[in-house]
């Protein structure tokens, strides 16, 4: 009786060991768990609002085009200069209202990094400088990206061609939801990027801007239903927002751009 009192005992023990080791493994699993989730959720929220990019459009002086190009390339200078680590894309506009325009653009930012920007008071006296005495600017306005509306190429905006498409709406968050249709459709199609953009500061805040990229004017061909597509996922989604849509094209102009890396 004595050894199977013993034999009982030893295995309570013994259980009782197993079942706090598996507790603890347990909890150490879920503690796991829930630090991946935490980082995730933080990575996702912070990517919420690190995509708010700045358009600055110009126009050249009459008859003074070249002088611009070669005053705008030494500001460049001046940023790598001064070790910008900002992105700056340069593009003409070569159809729609506003051709002939050039374009300067940078995206992926924080509201906080427009409070560091690199040394803003020497930037402006290079400027005025380089590029004022030939071209005027026309408009500068921020912009927030829409990552649910959006390819995750960010390289595509170094394509050839991309067509700017200014929507104007009456309800935002439902044409975003258009517009991610429209992504998927577009992706399907396989265009090199998708971007969607709502206007935050500086115009109409009840602006859109699609930009949509192609390396030649055969790929571009693929945007041409364009309209067509916004009118059907508008009646799929039951919804009538848009107002008006304005189509644009650039080109891209590499040796008016500038990239830190």
């Amino acid at each position: 009786m004595k050894n199977k009192q013993k034999i009982l005992d030893n295995y309570l023990k013994n259980s009782k060991g197993f079942i706090e080791l598996h507790l603890k493994n347990v909890w150490s699993l879920h503690k796991a768990a829930f630090i991946i989730f935490f980082i995730l959720l933080t990575n996702f929220t912070y990517g919420q609002g690190v995509d708010i990019g700045q358009f600055a459009i110009w126009k050249a002086k009459d008859g003074q085009l070249r002088s611009f190009e070669e005053g705008y390339k030494q500001h460049l200078n001046w940023h790598k200069d001064n070790g910008d680590k900002w992105g700056w894309y340069g593009w003409f506009i070569i159809s729609g209202p506003r051709y002939g325009q050039f374009v300067d653009a940078t995206f992926g930012h924080a509201w906080a990094d427009f409070d560091n920007a690199v040394k803003p008071l020497d930037d402006m006296a290079d400027n005025k400088l380089h590029v004022f005495p030939f071209a005027d600017v026309q408009i500068i306005f921020k912009v927030a990206g829409i990552p649910e509306a959006s390819s995750a190429n960010t390289l595509g905006m170094k394509t050839k061609f991309i067509k700017l498409v200014t929507l104007t709406v009456d309800d935002m968050e439902q044409s975003l939801k258009m517009s991610e249709k429209l992504k998927d459709y577009y992706s399907s199609k396989q265009i090199k990027f998708y971007k969607t953009y709502k206007v935050v500061d500086g115009g109409n805040i009840n602006q859109m801007i699609l930009m949509l990229g192609f390396d030649n004017w055969e790929d571009y061909a693929k945007s041409e239903d364009l309209n067509k597509k916004i009118a059907e996922f508008e009646q799929i989604l039951k919804i009538d927002t848009i107002r008006s849509i304005v189509s644009e094209t650039m080109i891209y102009r590499p040796d008016l751009s500038f990239f830190p890396n």
